[in-house]
């Protein structure tokens, strides 16, 4: 039954595939530019609360998931129904390609670290009740301008307290506006989803099943997608004080319009594989290795209230090195001269330490009185 328009105050429906009829899972939907989005469930539905008197004709409510046709509708012309999800079909386009260039030049492969790391600073970025589904939180991650494979993405989480939710990473081209994020460069046709479990404290994605590769800037943003659990979110990412050289963005709900945060970035790091056609000098390589050669072992015991602690999560932050404490408190783990180190334990404040002459190293931790 279809009741008048202006006593509805939720638009709702099913979005389906029109080649295979199957639903289609946590697609972006949302009235363009205004703050007010969501996505769809598992099933392929979705509810929208909004109310069609408060928008102008020129408001447009927008449909979209990677490897499909985009909708788009008239806020005036959308159709409120009080207990049936009208079916919406979505149409599959083809996927396109990221292009590769062909040449008869020797590349060579190395092995690169990208993006922004959190090094002890109380620096942060985070989703709490004003985000809504679709809203995401990306930062411009700047690289020289040679082919880079993106293999692998790591991040922090300092708090989450649902459950565990569910986020979507997204790739984008900064050739919006000002440069803002717009076009997806995920040219797999799959969606890369990461599920953040409630104690998780970091988060490690493998990216080479979706072959993506860039070439200069681009734009990387973290979406979230699903929340489990009946708290509301809160989950909180480190951010970097390397933000001074680029900048991040954020979307509040799908479909609306980025926000800039000026001289911020998120603590995204990525495993990267770089080609050039300038092979490392060997007077380089030297050096790295005896960079290398000056690492030594760290060792000491981790306490709390007086008493060892065992299973603290040790980190090397230079080199994403990790090791855990025994059960009387010791560990050891490689580092040299001003790296940083971190100490994670649940229920507890996490710690940063840089290293210097000593490497004998006994911290004494303290109860983390917000965890609770």
């Amino acid at each position: 039954m279809t009741l008048p328009l202006a006593a509805q105050k939720d638009y709702k429906g099913f979005l389906y595939d029109t080649a295979s009829g199957e639903p289609i899972p946590y697609a972006n939907i949302g009235v363009l530019n205004r703050g007010v989005g969501t996505v769809s469930d598992e099933a392929g539905l979705f509810h929208l609360p909004l109310d069609p008197s408060e928008y102008a004709a020129s408001d447009t409510l927008q449909i979209s998931s990677l490897g499909y046709r985009t909708i788009k509708k008239a806020v005036s012309d959308l159709v409120f129904q009080y207990n049936e999800y009208p079916k919406i079909a979505m149409v599959p386009v083809a996927v396109e390609l990221q292009e590769v260039v062909l040449t008869n030049r020797v590349l060579y492969e190395f092995e690169d670290i990208i993006g922004y790391k959190n090094v002890g600073e109380k620096m942060f970025g985070y989703w709490k009740d004003d985000i809504a589904l679709g809203g995401e939180l990306a930062t411009k991650i700047k690289i020289r301008k040679e082919p880079h494979r993106l293999d692998e993405l790591t991040f922090e989480i300092w708090d989450n307290r649902s459950d565990s939710v569910l986020i979507r990473v997204n790739f984008y081209k900064p050739d919006g506006e000002r440069g803002f994020p717009k076009t997806n460069i995920n040219g797999s046709g799959k969606n890369i989803y990461h599920l953040i479990k409630g104690k998780s404290s970091v988060a490690l994605i493998d990216l080479r099943p979706y072959k993506l590769f860039v070439e200069g800037p681009f734009i990387l943003s973290l979406e979230l997608i699903k929340v489990y659990g009946n708290k509301p979110i809160s989950l909180v990412l480190p951010a970097s004080a390397q933000g001074k050289y680029t900048h991040s963005y954020k979307k509040y709900a799908s479909q609306d319009e980025w926000k800039l945060l000026e001289n911020t970035a998120m603590a995204y790091t990525l495993k990267c594989t770089r080609y050039s056609e300038k092979e490392k000098r060997r007077t380089r390589i030297g050096k790295v290795q005896n960079e290398r050669r000056k690492e030594k072992q760290i060792s000491g015991m981790v306490f709390f209230a007086n008493k060892p602690l065992e299973g603290v999560l040790v980190t090397n932050l230079e080199t994403s090195t990790t090791v855990t404490t025994n059960a009387q408190g010791r560990f050891s783990i490689s580092g040299k001269k001003g790296d940083k180190i971190s100490f994670e334990s649940s229920g507890k404040q996490k710690l940063f330490i840089e290293l210097d002459k000593t490497f004998t190293i006994n911290i004494q931790m303290e109860r983390d009185l917000g965890s609770n």
